[in-house]
């Protein structure tokens, strides 16, 4: 705002006389911060409002000069006298008859404001152009916005995710577990430098790229966890455990999948796998707010014993100011098996993979 519409909005809440909104009073105050914090909290426990200062009641100005200290003085009241704080706006404005300060202060977002003296606090309240000590009644009424809000909590819901995509209860896998056949023959007979050519390809064919993407292994299983805050309130500093059987042994996904991509994931989100205790996954969520969704990126892949069977998964949740919470889901396993044959060399074991026929 200008210093010209700064002046304007002095003549017109001086024109317009003392009311709910607005309170005239002489520099004197400044000399009795009790007093000034208590014309604050008054505003700020009822509608807001604006307090001229350097302007007698009858709406004339004192003639008060501004000094540079002045403004920090009144913030400090603010900050000191005022339980919680008060936060408010000030501006100066050049009179002909005298400066004039502008002291804004904003209505109560959650908890209305007391005068601290002492280990005392009171509360005020503004009712019309006058100030009063808040009764039981309309104490009440001032801490209501704050008890509403702390009805208001949030709610999570946890889903697993299987390798579709899709969300559930339990999830249904069928890992395929490879049975190897090991053969021996014996190596063809070729010349030194056919052999030398094909055991330089074995060679290159084993170096493995560590950011190289790959299929999981056929004995994984996929699972993923998906949270929803459903609830009126965000949630903060979420931690999520996922407990599977002490059989089952847990991958994180840049260990199964490989990929530059999936690594730099295991460092900056998503699940991962317990260094202590291979059956256990752990996932952190800073702030999740209400009506949002977190799945993306939390999985990993669990290896379970080759045994047809239903595995409970343990989920436990905690979050700030409220206590953990556990979730139980299921992952059936309906194991398949195939059958492969390795071949070896008698002399070097130099392995190669043909199909079973």
């Amino acid at each position: 705002m200008s210093d010209f519409d700064e002046s304007l909005l002095v003549d017109q809440l001086i024109a317009q006389k003392e009311g709910q909104t607005v309170d005239f009073k002489k520099s004197e105050i400044l000399s009795d911060p009790t007093k000034l914090a208590i014309l604050m909290t008054a505003f700020a426990n009822s509608a807001g409002g604006r307090i001229l200062l350097g302007v007698c009641n009858d709406g004339t100005l004192e003639g008060m000069k501004a000094k540079r200290e002045h403004e920090a003085h009144i913030m400090n009241i603010a900050r000191d006298r005022c339980d919680p704080p008060l936060i408010p706006t000030f501006s100066e404005v050049g009179k002909t008859g005298g400066d004039v300060y502008v002291v804004k202060v904003l209505r109560y977002r959650m908890l209305p404001h007391a005068v601290k003296t002492g280990e005392q606090r009171t509360y005020y309240i503004r009712v019309g152009s006058t100030v009063r000590v808040a009764t039981p009644t309309e104490l009440a009424l001032l801490f209501e916005p704050a008890k509403q809000e702390m009805i208001k909590k949030p709610k999570l819901e946890l889903f697993l995710v299987d390798h579709t995509g899709k969300t559930t209860k339990e999830i249904h896998a069928q890992p395929t577990f490879v049975k190897i056949e090991t053969v021996k023959r014996k190596r063809p007979v070729v010349s030194p430098f056919i052999s030398s050519i094909g055991l330089l390809a074995e060679t290159l064919a084993s170096i493995h790229d560590p950011f190289a993407k790959k299929r999981p292994a056929e004995d994984l299983v996929l699972v993923g966890i998906e949270v929803s805050n459903t609830g009126q309130a965000p949630a903060h500093e979420i931690r999520i455990s996922l407990q599977f059987p002490e059989s089952c042994q847990l991958v994180e996904e840049h260990e199964a999948t490989g990929g530059i991509s999936s690594y730099f994931r295991r460092n900056y989100g998503g699940l991962y796998v317990d260094d202590e205790d291979r059956s256990v996954a752990h996932s952190w969520i800073g702030v999740l707010g209400n009506d949002l969704t977190i799945g993306e990126f939390d999985k990993v892949y669990v290896r379970f014993p080759e045994v047809e069977q239903t595995y409970q998964v343990i989920v436990t949740v905690t979050q700030h100011n409220f206590p953990p919470e556990t979730f139980e889901f299921s992952v059936s396993v309906k194991p398949l098996t195939r059958h492969e044959v390795k071949y070896v060399y008698e002399d070097e074991y130099k392995v190669t993979f043909e199909p079973e026929t």
